[in-house]
C-alpha cells in the first residue's frame, strides 16, 4: 500500500473525471445529437457503449493482471500499435477526414490507433529503460535508442498528420526518459532535436503554420480559420464566475461552436459552470497527478514506477494542451480533454492505463 494514502485515493479522481465528463458530454452534444439523429442523447449513449463499458472492463482486467508480465508483451504491443497506424492508409478500412488519415473503420465500429500507441509506447519505454538501468546515461544505449524509437513512433503520426498527438507522445516519452535517470545534456539534446523536427513539420505541412497564424492573429479570418477559437473564447468569457447553469449552453451555442463535445468542451464547461467548473476539473486532474506520482514513487520496481510516471505525464500533458489551446494560450491542436471529450477509443485506453497504475498501487 502507498504510505499515507487510501487504497482508493487514485480511483476517486478517475471516477470523478469520468462522471463529470459524461455529465458535460450530455449537455455539450445535445444539440448535435438531435440535429444528426433526432435523439438528444445519441452521442452520450455511443460514449457509454464504445468507451465507458469496454473501458471499465479493461480497467478491471488491467487492475488484476500482474503488471510485471507486461514486460514480455511490451515489444509485440508496440509493434502492433505501429501496424495499426500503418493501416489508416489502407483502402476501405482507413478513414480520412479533413485531409487527415487517423481512423480505422470495421463496419459500424471505428477507432483511432494513435490512442493505442500512447499506452503501447509508455509500456515499451518502461520495459526498455528498466532493462538498461544505469546504462541509461550512455549515449549509445540511452540517448540514441530513445531518439530512434521516438522518431519511429513520430514518423507515422507525421504522415497522418497529427501534430497534437505527436507532441503528447514525445512529451510523455521525454518525462519518462528524465525519470529513468537520463543525463541533462542528453535531455537538452533531445529537446533541441525535437524543436528542429517541429520546425520542419511546420515547414512541410502548411496547415500547421495556418494554426500558428490563427493563434497569433485570431482577429483575422474570423469566419474561417479563427472561427473556432473566437467562439470558444467568447463562451469562456460569457461564463463568468459560476456560468449559466448546467444545460444553459445548449440554446446559446447551438451548433455554432465547432467541436463542442470534442476539443472545445472546455468552452462549454466555462459557459455553463463558469470559472468554478474549470477550477473543479483542474483540481481533479491535479489530484489524479498527485496520487499517480505517489504510486510511482512507492512502486516496488523501476518498471512500475516508469509506467505510472508515463501515464500521469500523458494525462496531465494532454489536459494542459487541450485547456491551453482552447483558452488561446497556444495554437489549436484538436487534442481531446482526457475523460471528458467525446471519443470511445480515448476513454477506453485511458481507463486501461489507469487500471495498470492501480495494479501497481495494489502491488506495493
Amino acid at each position: 500500500m502507498v504510505p499515507n494514502a487510501s487504497n482508493y485515493a487514485f480511483l476517486f479522481p478517475v471516477a470523478a473525471l469520468l462522471l463529470f465528463g459524461l455529465a458535460m458530454l450530455s449537455t455539450a452534444s445535445a444539440v448535435l445529437s438531435y440535429s444528426d439523429f433526432e435523439d438528444n442523447y445519441y452521442y452520450l449513449k455511443h460514449q457509454l457503449v464504445n468507451g465507458v463499458v469496454p473501458g471499465i472492463l479493461l480497467f478491471i482486467a488491467a487492475s488484476y493482471f500482474p503488471y510485471r508480465r507486461l514486460k514480455r508483451f511490451a515489444l509485440p504491443f508496440f509493434l502492433f500499435a505501429i501496424f495499426l497506424l500503418l493501416l489508416v492508409f489502407a483502402p476501405v478500412i482507413g478513414v480520412s477526414h479533413n485531409g487527415a488519415s487517423r481512423w480505422l473503420a470495421f463496419g459500424p465500429f471505428s477507432f483511432q490507433p494513435s490512442e493505442v500507441l500512447k499506452l503501447a509506447f509508455i509500456i515499451y519505454l518502461a520495459a526498455l529503460f528498466d532493462s538498461k538501468k544505469q546504462r541509461i546515461t550512455s549515449l549509445t544505449e540511452g540517448l540514441i535508442p530513445f531518439l530512434g524509437l521516438s522518431a519511429l513512433a513520430g514518423s507515422f503520426l507525421v504522415l497522418e498528420p497529427d501534430l497534437g498527438t505527436l507532441g503528447i507522445i514525445l512529451g510523455t516519452a521525454l518525462v519518462m526518459y528524465f525519470a529513468a535517470g537520463a543525463k541533462m545534456t542528453h535531455m537538452l539534446g533531445a529537446i533541441a532535436l525535437g524543436l528542429v523536427a517541429f520546425a520542419a513539420f511546420i515547414f512541410i505541412f502548411g496547415h500547421a503554420w495556418d494554426r500558428i497564424e490563427t493563434f497569433l492573429y485570431p482577429e483575422q479570418d474570423a469566419l474561417g480559420s479563427s472561427y473556432q477559437i473566437n467562439r470558444a473564447l467568447g463562451a469562456i468569457q460569457s461564463g463568468g464566475a459560476f456560468g449559466m447553469g448546467f444545460g444553459g449552453a445548449q440554446q446559446k451555442l447551438g451548433a455554432t461552436l465547432p467541436e463542442p463535445m470534442g476539443d472545445s468542451i472546455v468552452a462549454v464547461i466555462a459557459l455553463e459552470l463558469g470559472l468554478a467548473g474549470i477550477a473543479v476539473i483542474l483540481g481533479l486532474f491535479l489530484l489524479l497527478g498527485w496520487h499517480g506520482l505517489s504510486i510511482a514513487r512507492h512502486a516496488p520496481d523501476t518498471f512500475g514506477a516508469l509506467i505510472a510516471t508515463g501515464v500521469v505525464a500523458w494525462i496531465l500533458t494532454q489536459a494542459f494542451v487541450n485547456m491551453a489551446a482552447i483558452s488561446g494560450m497556444m495554437p489549436l491542436t484538436g487534442i481531446p480533454l482526457p475523460f471528458v471529450s467525446y471519443g470511445g477509443t480515448s476513454l477506453a485506453v485511458l481507463l486501461t492505463a489507469c487500471g495498470i497504475v492501480y495494479n501497481i498501487q495494489k502491488t506495493t
